[in-house]
């Protein structure tokens, strides 16, 4: 009989199986840590990321609020045509040698302040974010979980340790 078929001994296997154990039950136990001592952080992270995107979008919008009345106040000063027809539009005069034809609202001449879109998206929290508020805020599952890693971790150095 070769050597290199034979099943390898039940004792190796178990040894195997216990050493996977061990670490699982370690790995748990360190995820279970890391998820109640991050989740306040991650929290807040998320909330603040959420802000900052919302503050873009309104930064870009007043940005292009400015650019538009730079353009108005350059051609306020530069074009007396463009201010001429600027008034006759805000007062709705008409001279005697025109004939005003009635056109849709969107067709209209509209200078003013621009329309600025301030109201940023509501972006949306990540699928976990409730749950990382529920873990950050709830002492006793925070507690919960602590107690579960302690009791993860002294099971795998009390039971699941190989004996040599």
């Amino acid at each position: 009989m070769d050597a290199a078929h034979d099943p390898p001994p039940i004792e190796s296997r178990r040894g195997s199986l216990l050493s996977l154990s061990f670490w699982l039950c370690l790995f748990a136990a360190a995820a279970l840590y890391a998820i109640v001592a991050l989740s306040p952080k991650l929290l807040a992270h998320v909330t603040l990321n959420r802000e900052y995107l919302s503050n873009q979008w309104r930064l870009v919008s007043l940005e292009r609020q400015v650019t538009h009345l730079q353009k108005v106040i350059d051609a306020e000063k530069n074009d007396p045509g463009f201010v001429r027809e600027q008034a006759r539009t805000d007062l709705e005069i008409a001279g005697q040698d025109e004939q005003r034809i009635p056109v849709e609202s969107h067709l209209h001449l509209k200078i003013g302040t621009g329309n600025p879109d301030l109201a940023a998206p509501p972006g949306d929290l990540p699928w976990y974010a409730p749950l990382l508020a529920f873990v950050a805020r709830s002492r006793s599952t925070s507690n919960l979980f602590l107690g579960l890693a302690a009791a993860l971790v002294l099971y795998a150095f009390t039971l699941l340790r190989e004996c040599s």
